[in-house]
């Protein structure tokens, strides 16, 4: 369970550089990195997110919003070493 903390804060701390915060609020982008993280660690959260009575569909948009900003990041990131 520590290491699916430590990944959720991970990206907790990395949404922090997008503008998501603009547009969603506090509680449902921390929803969407514990849902990024239980997916990654095979973990099946949807009974909890039921008891949370949360829309799963916005958690899952916002989810994929957080994981563009990564694919993006990684291609910026190989066209820069393709420069070198």
């Amino acid at each position: 369970m520590e290491e699916m903390t430590q990944f959720t804060w991970g990206l907790v701390n990395d949404t922090y550089k997008m503008d998501l915060i603009l547009v969603h609020p506090p509680h449902l982008i921390a929803l969407a990195c514990i849902y990024i993280a239980s997916v990654y660690k095979d973990k099946d959260g949807t009974s909890w997110f039921e008891e949370l009575r949360v829309d799963l569909n916005v958690v899952k948009n916002i989810a994929v919003e957080i994981l563009d900003f990564y694919e993006n990041r990684t291609s910026i990131s190989e066209e820069k070493y393709m420069l070198l």
